[in-house]
């Protein structure tokens, strides 16, 4: 099957899930470290990496 037709079938499968997402529950330890992000952003937003230090930083893992 050409890439072109998997990326539809993906996308059609997707959008068949994603009525359903509501309803999956988000486990607390999720919660927890989303918070935990947030908080830490909060305290210093200086700390993120925009998109060009992320490359550099993944970039650099080899």
């Amino acid at each position: 099957m050409p890439v072109e037709q998997r990326i539809l079938l993906v996308e059609d499968v997707w959008d068949s899930i994603r009525p359903q997402s509501k309803r999956i529950p988000v486990p607390e330890s999720h919660k927890q470290e989303l918070d935990r992000r947030l908080e830490k952003y909060r305290h210093d937003p200086s700390a993120l990496l925009d998109d060009q230090q992320l490359k550099q930083a993944l970039g650099s893992r080899g």
